[in-house]
């Protein structure tokens, strides 16, 4: 494969002004590249900020490499899955699924990732804008009842095949996991990419959520060859 450059997007981390995001659009994929010169010009950027350390979004093992040249380490190893579309279980309801404002989404997610993992409304913003086209929709146990979980799926046309869409964000509160509203939200998002001319589905999750990777397994996704990785480091030193 070509060599695929990545355009960084310098950020906040989520609740925490001292940390820089550094977004590599791209930098999921196993061929996306960089020069270590041009990340310590970046770490310099940060500096010049006020910032304390960098932290990547989710990269491949090649970028993850190569920020380790210069310093960067491993924060969180993320599972990589990924499964077709053809062939969705018929027993997914995705007119159950309601559209949801940024802000019902964010507080579900502050409730389900606590601490450092949760997303802010910009946050939740830049994932939405990582794909040309996306959707974002909730459940709750009843119409009268708060919406309790939801899914941000989305995906950027292209000639290549397989065309691929994402489960970009899924979140549940704590008072409604193992109800089933996880399994709901990931079927809607597989019927809708598929809709859309997508053939398979990809998403990540921490090597540690076991609930995660259950349900995503239970849906005919499997392990892609390579993990993700979430990288920081010092902007001194």
């Amino acid at each position: 494969m070509e060599p695929r450059p990545v355009a960084p997007l310098f950020g906040n981390w989520p609740y925490d002004p001292t940390t820089a995001l550094l977004t590599l659009r791209s930098g999921h994929h196993p061929e996306a590249t960089i020069t270590s010169d041009v990340v310590k010009m970046w770490l310099g950027t940060a500096q010049h900020g006020g910032f304390a350390r960098v932290r990547t979004n989710a990269v491949s093992p090649q970028l993850a490499g190569i920020l380790a040249t210069v310093g960067f380490s491993v924060k969180q190893e993320l599972s990589l899955l990924t499964a077709p579309l053809q062939n969705v279980p018929s027993t997914a309801q995705p007119a159950s699924a309601q559209r949801i404002t940024a802000a019902q989404a964010v507080r579900i997610d502050c409730a389900a990732f606590h601490g450092e993992w949760a997303i802010d409304p910009p946050a939740l913003l830049a994932t939405k804008q990582a794909t040309q086209f996306h959707r974002l929709r909730g459940l709750g146990p009843s119409r009268l009842r708060r919406t309790s979980s939801y899914c941000l799926s989305g995906f950027t046309p292209s000639p290549a095949e397989p065309r691929y869409g994402y489960i970009q964000r899924l979140a549940v509160h704590p008072s409604a996991q193992r109800c089933g509203q996880g399994r709901k939200l990931v079927l809607d998002a597989m019927h809708w990419l598929g809709s859309r001319g997508m053939q398979h589905a990809l998403v990540n999750t921490d090597i540690t959520n076991t609930a995660a990777l259950s349900l995503y397994r239970s849906l005919g996704f499997t392990p892609m060859s390579y993990s993700l990785y979430v990288l920081e480091r010092p902007c001194t030193g």
